[in-house]
């Protein structure tokens, strides 16, 4: 006579296999949602590299989304794992995904915190700041034709068409983010940069590819009394970015802050 399992056997074994699955359940979901962000990861770093690959050959990327880069610089235009389109925010140099919320914003305000972005053109960082002697004088003054001062930064702060990514209000609030360290007695002691150039936006503007922001120096008689009654020394005092500050204001997409720890020597052109 063969021996079958009982009725209460079975019901005890499926219990236990239940309770085993549902222990088990947070696990493997946990395991489908890091595969999902490792898989995005890894979509979001082919498309920056190709992005860098683009801009160095036709210029500014102006697409929101990855459809001018398929074929030529991608073999297929990707979606995320959540089966949304990747987005391309160009004015903070930012490749994401929305995630698994598939939101772009969280109450209509904040940048979505579940996204994930990878940045596909460097932080904002001044990079190089150049006395122009254009009275040929040799001296830093304003004789004649104003003196100026080239600052250029590692990222456009406009696009090649004139577009602009900074406007008037963001140029003098980022000038007014930049300090002059010029004391021979307090090298580290930073200044308002304001003291030695016409910072307003209506005096600055924006050349060089659109990495160069150029400031003519302020005539003494506008200004207050200078270190020994120079501007700067060129070759020795530096400009630095305040610590803390953004380029691109909070608009719903990703902010790209500002490295603000290196002081850039001033040298002449």
């Amino acid at each position: 006579m063969k021996k079958g399992f009982t009725l209460i056997e079975l019901l005890v074994v499926i219990t236990i296999l239940a309770i085993l699955a549902g222990a088990a359940l947070p696990y493997v979901q946990n395991y489908v949602e890091e595969s999902r962000q490792a898989k995005a990861k890894s979509d979001l770093d082919e498309i920056a590299r190709a992005l860098i690959v683009y801009e160095s050959r036709e210029g500014s990327y102006e697409k929101g989304t990855v459809e001018d880069l398929t074929g030529r610089y991608l073999d297929r235009s990707p979606i995320d794992p959540w089966g949304v389109p990747y987005v391309v925010a160009t004015e903070s140099g930012i490749v994401y995904s929305l995630g698994p919320d598939r939101k772009d914003t969280s109450d209509g305000e904040e940048f979505a915190f579940d996204n994930i972005e990878v940045s596909y053109v460097p932080p904002l960082a001044l990079v190089s700041v150049k006395w122009v002697d254009k009275n040929k004088s040799g001296a830093v003054d304003t004789q004649n034709v104003q003196d100026e001062l080239h600052l250029t930064f590692s990222r456009k702060l406009a696009s090649v068409g004139g577009v602009e990514l900074v406007d008037s209000a963001q140029l003098g609030n980022l000038l007014s983010q930049i300090s002059i360290y010029r004391d021979p007695a307090n090298p580290d002691t930073p200044e308002d940069l304001s003291t030695i150039v016409k910072n307003d936006d209506a005096n600055a503007r924006i050349v060089g590819a659109s990495k160069t922001i150029v400031l003519p120096l302020m005539k003494t008689a506008d200004g207050p009394t200078l270190f020994n009654d120079k501007y700067f020394i060129a070759g020795q005092d530096k400009l630095a970015i305040k610590d803390g500050h953004d380029l691109i204001k909070d608009n719903g997409t990703p902010q790209n802050d500002c490295i603000s720890s290196q002081k850039v020597v001033i040298l002449p052109q």
